[in-house]
C-alpha cells in the first residue's frame, strides 16, 4: 500500500511537471511570436540609431574577402533598385536597409531606419529589387514598420487575371487572399495578380503574385495567392514616398 501511494504521488508530480512544461512552452511561443510588441518605441529608436552609426564599423571588422563579396551583393541589389527608380522618374523613391524582420504568424513585418523625418507615411508602397513586399504601417520619427502582404493589418485593392477583376487583398497571419470577387467570375489557378491601375502600379507592371487556390464563400470567391515574401533574401527596400510634381 505504501508503494502504491508513492507511485500515485510520483504520477501526480509527473503530471504537474508535464502541465508546467507545456505552459512554459506556450508562454515562450507567445512572447516569441509577439516580440515586435515587446520592444518599446524608445528601444526601436535606439536600435535604429545604433544601426545608422555602427553598420560601417561592422564592415571594417569583416574579412576582406567576405567584405568584398557582401559589398558586391549589396551593390547588385542597390543597382537593381536604382534602375527601378530611374525608370519611374515621376515617383519619389527612397531606399533603406532592413534592420528587423518578424516573419511570425502574428507579425509578418519588418522595420527600416527611416521615419517621419524622412518623409515616410502610412500606406506607402514598399518593394525589393525583385518583388512587391507590402506597405508602410506604423511610422515613428526615426523608424517605420512595414506590413508584408501576409500581415493581419494589410489591406489593398488589387486586380486579378487578364480582365483585371478588382478585389481586396488581405493577410491573415499565415497567408494572403483576395475577397469580394463574385463566384461567377472566371478566375483560374495560375492567374496573375496586379496592383490596381495607378501611377504607383507602373512600378509593378509585372504581377505581384499568382493565384494558387480558390474557394467559394457565400456567393464570392476566396482567392489565395503566393505570398511567402520572407523566403527571399531582401536586405534593401524601396519606398514610394510620394509623386514628383
Amino acid at each position: 500500500k505504501k508503494d502504491f501511494n508513492i507511485d500515485m504521488i510520483s504520477k501526480k508530480n509527473k503530471k504537474k511537471f508535464f502541465i508546467f512544461s507545456i505552459l512554459c512552452f506556450l508562454i515562450f511561443i507567445f512572447f516569441w511570436l509577439n516580440i515586435n510588441s515587446i520592444f518599446s518605441s524608445n528601444t526601436k529608436d535606439f536600435i535604429s540609431s545604433f544601426y545608422n552609426y555602427h553598420f560601417s564599423y561592422k564592415l571594417d571588422q569583416e574579412d576582406d574577402n567576405e567584405k568584398y563579396n557582401a559589398l558586391q551583393i549589396e551593390n547588385t541589389k542597390l543597382r537593381n533598385l536604382l534602375d527601378i527608380k530611374n525608370n519611374n522618374q515621376e515617383l519619389n523613391i527612397i531606399f533603406s536597409k532592413v534592420i528587423f524582420k518578424y516573419p511570425s504568424i502574428l507579425n509578418n513585418t519588418f522595420f527600416v531606419p527611416l521615419g517621419e523625418k524622412d518623409g515616410v507615411q502610412e500606406n506607402q508602397l514598399v518593394f525589393s529589387d525583385k518583388k512587391f513586399l507590402g506597405k508602410v504601417g506604423n511610422v515613428n520619427e526615426s523608424h517605420s514598420e512595414i506590413y508584408s502582404i501576409q500581415n493581419l493589418n494589410f489591406v489593398m485593392i488589387v486586380e486579378v487575371g487578364e480582365e483585371k477583376h478588382k478585389g481586396i487583398l488581405k493577410g491573415d497571419g499565415f497567408s494572403s487572399y483576395i475577397k469580394y470577387i463574385q463566384d461567377t467570375t472566371n478566375i483560374s489557378i495560375g492567374d496573375k495578380v496586379y496592383l490596381q491601375n495607378s501611377i504607383e502600379a507602373k512600378l509593378f507592371l509585372k504581377p505581384i503574385a499568382e493565384v494558387i487556390k480558390i474557394e467559394e464563400k457565400k456567393g464570392f470567391l476566396k482567392i489565395y495567392i503566393s505570398s511567402d515574401i520572407f523566403s527571399s533574401n531582401f536586405e534593401y527596400v524601396g519606398i514610394v514616398v510620394n509623386k514628383n510634381d
